[in-house]
């Protein structure tokens, strides 16, 4: 899954639910980071991880594999909903996550 393909679930309450139980997120976990694998692009395939496995590390490798933190979960729905308010600008998902990316890319 690439981050478009991630906007679609998150920005829609019922998906956002069907995908935590499809892809078996840990919902005791004080918070779940998206990673983006090998680089911060909008090809990088996306893994969510419980910040207990990453201990919030911005790189964090598995199995020799590098992933870099784009952000928590919670903060990436915040950003959508309320910080750059992109749902009330009728975006496309391919748009809400370019300027998402381009946001992480400019905090780092």
């Amino acid at each position: 899954m690439n981050l478009i393909t991630l906007i679609g679930f998150i920005v829609v309450p019922v998906k956002l639910e069907e995908f935590y139980i499809e892809h078996e997120l840990d919902m005791d976990s004080e918070a779940l980071i998206i990673y983006m694998k090998e680089s911060l692009s909008m090809e990088s395939e996306i893994y969510i991880y419980p910040i207990e496995e990453t201990d919030d590390d911005l790189v964090y490798e598995k199995n020799g594999i590098k992933f870099i933190q784009f952000f928590p979960l919670d903060y990436a729905l915040e950003l959508i909903n309320s910080d750059l308010q992109l749902m009330n600008k009728g975006l496309t998902d391919r748009a809400i996550a370019e300027r998402l990316l381009e946001y992480r890319l400019k905090d780092a």
